[in-house]
């Protein structure tokens, strides 16, 4: 089943396409509640879609979700949805094999949009810091690991500062010892975020470059151009089919670290995904911008909203050096060959 015949697609479009317009977006980089939205998104249950039946979850995979989340990047959704559906999975986990604290998620999972900081996180005696946490300005909780402890903190207790550009998401939060000590789940010896982070914001790339493509292929067919359609000509038609191959070769990458038949995803796909995704970023975007000339970059055109946000999510996470560097320590660690690797590891193939 192709994903333009998935029902959960389709689902996710209409909700998404309805609730999540650029209207919407521009009102939420400058400062709208999201209070609203949240509850329109909500409403429809995908955010306990990897939660088991006995947590009153629907018990889906992560390869199940996977269009819900693709369609989540195609309209640039300006919450933390994504990473929501991972992060109160973690959290169900985490709770039912008594790693964390008890007190904390003593009146069950928290509600609200929840968001990963898996880096460039300080905890000290003044409280704990997290420096330009992807959503950080539309997120209700930060899930946050320095070395071995990881917090649920809430960002209605923090002090909030923007850190990105024009229109961004993101912010670096602090919160004092109090709020910290309140906060704290437990210790932890592995990084339990790192791969969901990048996970999430491969597959929102993959989206929302499908859709800025989507826009570029509209535009040229309808500009025109010494009397015919600026798509016609030879030099336009071959950057659009290499931003073609880069869009597509987003999606398969970004759908095969969804390939798992549990709500966790597998390492070396989630690099793979990452490092794939975001080194697709830059070509896309100038190709795009070129194609629609002076107008993209506009405030009051619609292609800038994917566009930068295309761009810090290919930064945020570790972009494209990092996670190759992760994959390639993953293969130099493995005991098989390179070929057996990416047979295994990558294409789930049976060992030889």
């Amino acid at each position: 089943m192709t994903l333009m015949q998935n029902d959960f697609y389709d689902s996710a479009e209409r909700l998404f396409g309805e609730a999540c317009t650029p209207a919407v977006i521009r009102q939420i980089e400058a400062g709208a509640d999201t209070a609203s939205l949240w509850s329109e998104l909500s409403s429809v249950g995908f955010a306990d879609a990897l939660l088991p039946e006995s947590a009153d979850g629907a018990a889906l995979t992560l390869t199940e979700v996977w269009p819900m989340l693709f369609s989540m990047g195609r309209h640039a959704v300006p919450l933390p949805y994504a990473q929501t559906l991972l992060a109160r999975a973690w959290l169900q986990q985490a709770h039912a094999t008594t790693c964390a604290q008890a007190s904390v998620l003593a009146q069950g999972l928290p509600e609200g949009p929840i968001t990963f900081a898996p880096f460039r996180v300080v905890a000290d005696s003044a409280g704990v810091q997290a420096t330009s946490v992807s959503f950080g300005l539309t997120a209700t909780w930060v899930l946050a690991q320095s070395e071995t402890q990881v917090w649920l903190l809430p960002t209605s207790r923090a002090q909030r500062t923007l850190s990105g550009g024009y229109g961004s998401l993101d912010a670096d939060l602090s919160w004092s010892a109090d709020v910290a000590k309140a906060s704290l789940l437990g210790e932890f010896k592995q990084p339990q975020f790192r791969e969901l982070l990048a996970l999430s914001l491969a597959v929102l790339i993959a989206g929302a470059a499908d859709h800025v493509f989507e826009m570029t292929l509209g535009w040229a067919n309808q500009r025109e151009q010494f009397g015919k359609p600026i798509g016609r000509f030879q030099a336009l038609q071959q950057q659009i089919s290499e931003v073609a191959e880069q869009v597509f070769g987003a999606r398969m990458a970004a759908e095969m670290a969804c390939r798992s038949a549990t709500w966790q995803p597998s390492p070396a796909l989630v690099a793979l995904a990452k490092a794939q995704t975001s080194q697709a970023v830059a070509r896309v975007v100038a190709v795009a911008h070129a194609v629609h000339g002076a107008i993209g970059v506009t405030k009051e055109f619609d292609l800038q909203l994917y566009t930068r946000r295309l761009n810090e999510w290919s930064r945020a996470g570790g972009g494209a050096g990092y996670w190759s560097g992760i994959l390639g320590q993953q293969v130099l660690g493995a005991k098989s060959s390179a070929l057996d690797f990416v047979r295994t590891e990558l294409f789930a193939e049976p060992a030889a």
